[in-house]
């Protein structure tokens, strides 16, 4: 079973992250991959700790996903 979609504002929160770290990554071409880097980094920061509510946990994995697409 897939997990559920996240709701709309977990998308427009995703997507103005995702748009927001790629204009900076046209001022700076080593912002992306820097970024990448950190959002990796907190998603695991966040999956091993049960404070972190799904929707949050969905949020940063959906940044790092547009900003792969």
């Amino acid at each position: 079973m897939s997990p559920p979609l996240p709701d709309q504002t977990t998308q427009t929160i995703a997507v103005l992250a995702t748009c927001f770290a790629q204009a900076l990554g046209e001022r700076n071409p080593e912002f992306i991959p820097i970024f990448e880097q950190k959002l990796q980094e907190m998603y695991s920061t966040m999956r091993d700790n049960s404070y972190f509510p799904a929707e949050t946990l969905q949020a940063v994995r959906l940044v790092s996903d547009l900003l792969k697409a």
